[in-house]
Formats: structure tokens, C-alpha cells, sequence
């Protein structure tokens, strides 16, 4: 366990410590900021496009997180950094939950930070922030388990060139390719069901989403979470890192 935590705050270290992170972040919320100012544009709709765009950019730094993990993982085993822990018989699948554990606690501060931040903006040019809103953020927070688990899945199947692209794109198609929910052992299988924690609609309309939803949704998440990392560690465990 020792093991695992060391990797996991190396992750998170070596990333929470780049400024360029909370620039990004700044940006972020400026450009949440900048939707007050498309009231005409928006027909007076304002407040519910700055939501939506809230959601949207938190969405886009969580899968920009887990994307991060299949070029954290190529960069360690090149320079070296996990040839110790590799070594030892449990090292291979202690190395990946503590890469998976460390991005994932990277992309809940980098999100948690967006949502506070967008509580406080909203705050200063409208009422009260809706607790729906903050519902659908800690949505999105929790769909980085399996965001990540299926980041960690590719990066250990695919060339560290191809695996980027392709869990970008397979986290997109799980977002939005509904035709995709017929072929039941890649929808929800190899990717995740996305649209389990895209709760936009409720979120800005102020529908609320109902704890129980919620629950079972980051539950599912968790089993996912655990099924794609087990598969990643069958396959981790018998490739040759030479």
C-alpha cells in the first residue's frame, strides 16, 4: 500500500506543482465569466449558458486529466522512474492503481477547483449558486474513475503514440454515441457509459438529481473502475517493457 501511495502522490505532485495548470484553470473560469456578457445573444438566457459552459469546460479538464495518464506511464518506464518497483512480483500492478490513484486525485483537485470557482463567479453576478449546479459538477468529478480507468486500460494496450487519441475518442463516443449502447461488451464494457454522469439538463433547469441516482451511478462507476484496471493489470503483467 506504502508502494501504491508513493506513486500516487508523485502523479499528483509532479502536475499540481506546474503553474501552468492553474493558468489553465484561470482561463477556465474567465472564460465561464465571459458568458454574463451574451445576455442579448442569448435571448436573456445568460445565466443558464453559464452553466452550461461551467459544465462543459469541467468536463473538458476532466478527460484532458485522464488523457494526461497515457503519456505519465511511457514517460516513467523510458526514464527509468518505475524499473525498482517493476522489478518485484506485485510492482506492475501496485505501479498502475498508483498511476490510476494519482491521476485520479489530480483531476478532483484541477475539477474541484473549476466548481469553486464557478460557484464563487456565479455567485458575484447572479444569486445563489443552485445546489443542482453543484450536483452536476461532482457528476463530473465522479466520472473520472472510469475516465481514467479506461485511459489506463488503452495505455497499456496500444503504443504510446496511438493511446491518446484513442481514449480521447472513446471517451467522446461514450459521451454521445447512443448506437453504441446495442453492442453491450463495448458500450459500457471495454468504454463507459458516460451518459450516466452527464446530468447538464438537470443541472441548469434546477430538476435536481436525485442521491440515489447518484449513488448508483458512481457505484457503477467503481465496478468499472475495478474491471478495466484488472484488465489492464492481466496485460501489464505479461508485457515485455524492453
Amino acid at each position: 500500500m506504502s508502494e501504491v501511495m508513493a506513486i500516487a502522490s508523485s502523479t499528483w505532485r509532479r502536475v499540481l506543482r506546474m503553474k501552468a495548470v492553474y493558468f489553465l484553470i484561470l482561463c477556465t473560469l474567465i472564460l465561464i465569466a465571459c458568458a454574463y456578457n451574451y445576455d442579448v445573444l442569448s435571448i436573456g438566457r445568460h445565466k443558464e449558458l453559464m452553466m452550461n459552459v461551467s459544465l462543459f469546460l469541467n468536463t473538458v479538464a476532466a478527460v484532458i486529466v485522464a488523457v494526461s495518464l497515457t503519456f505519465e506511464m511511457p514517460k516513467d518506464i523510458k526514464s527509468g522512474v518505475a524499473s525498482t518497483l517493476l522489478s518485484k512480483p506485485l510492482g506492475r500492478t501496485q505501479y498502475l492503481i498508483g498511476k490510476l490513484v494519482g491521476t485520479v486525485i489530480t483531476g478532483v483537485v484541477v475539477c474541484g477547483l473549476i466548481t469553486a470557482g464557478f460557484v464563487f463567479v456565479f455567485n458575484t453576478f447572479f444569486d445563489k449558486t443552485p445546489f443542482s449546479m453543484i450536483q452536476g459538477h461532482l457528476m463530473i468529478i465522479a466520472s473520472l474513475l472510469p475516465m481514467c480507468a479506461v485511459a489506463l486500460l488503452f495505455s497499456v494496450l496500444l503504443p504510446e503514440s496511438i493511446a491518446a487519441i484513442v481514449t480521447a475518442i472513446a471517451i467522446g463516443l461514450s459521451f454521445s454515441a447512443t448506437k453504441l449502447s446495442h453492442v453491450k461488451f463495448v458500450y459500457g464494457g471495454i468504454i463507459p457509459d458516460l451518459n450516466l454522469f452527464d446530468m447538464r439538463g438537470e443541472a441548469v433547469w434546477g430538476a435536481g438529481i436525485s442521491w440515489v441516482y447518484m449513488a448508483i451511478a458512481v457505484a457503477w462507476g467503481i465496478v468499472f473502475c475495478v474491471f478495466a484496471s484488472s484488465v489492464a493489470s492481466l496485460v501489464f503483467g505479461h508485457k515485455d517493457l524492453k
